[in-house]
């Protein structure tokens, strides 16, 4: 299942969805940004492309926004039994913070700090600085779902069992679409 991060306008949150009509195209199941706006797929996410009254801002690149995370938080803990013991993973090349003495592990092109905590505090971070990156991945104790980003996606994905992503699709807070093995990551 793929949470797509919001544009914004004016600092509010704008869905795909919404700016797509306003450009008079419709979102399909797994639209790239680019689709969206009418764009290469290449182009430079720079806010001049904005629509004015529409959208100013492009979606967050990076890990879940936290009013993404803030909303996704509740819905995870009700499809696990261990909210209270969960491992996050944070890029370790955000360089304002000191992972030295952190185990890390690796994942396809990045290296990962290895975090642990309860579910809670995937947001954590930006109680100490409202500009902190959230975890990349993030996953309970149980193995009851997964969720992961990257500093380069505007789209944060969930697996987990299908009573867990028909939740989510059904989330009025997020802007959810279902995909498959195979689909395009954006």
């Amino acid at each position: 299942m793929r949470i797509l991060h919001p544009a914004s306008l004016d600092e509010r949150p704008v869905w795909w969805r919404d700016v797509a009509e306003a450009h008079g195209r419709t979102v399909g199941g797994n639209p790239g940004w680019h689709e969206v706006v009418g764009m290469e797929r290449d182009y430079q996410n720079a806010s001049e492309y904005g629509l004015p009254g529409v959208w100013d801002e492009h979606p967050a690149e990076g890990p879940t926004p936290p009013r993404v995370a803030e909303a996704l938080i509740p819905v995870l803990a009700r499809h696990t039994r261990t909210a209270d013991r969960c491992w996050f993973g944070l890029w370790e090349g955000y360089g304002r913070w000191d992972f030295s003495r952190f185990p890390t592990f690796e994942t396809p092109y990045r290296g990962e700090v290895l975090l642990a905590g309860a579910l809670s505090d995937a947001v954590s971070p930006v109680a100490w600085d409202e500009f902190a990156e959230l975890p990349d991945l993030w996953w309970p104790q149980d193995r009851g779902w997964c969720v992961g980003g990257d500093v380069d996606l505007v789209s944060t994905y969930v697996g987990g069992s299908e009573a867990l992503i028909e939740e989510l699709l059904a989330d009025g807070e997020l802007e959810t679409y279902r995909v498959a093995p195979g689909d395009p990551v954006y």
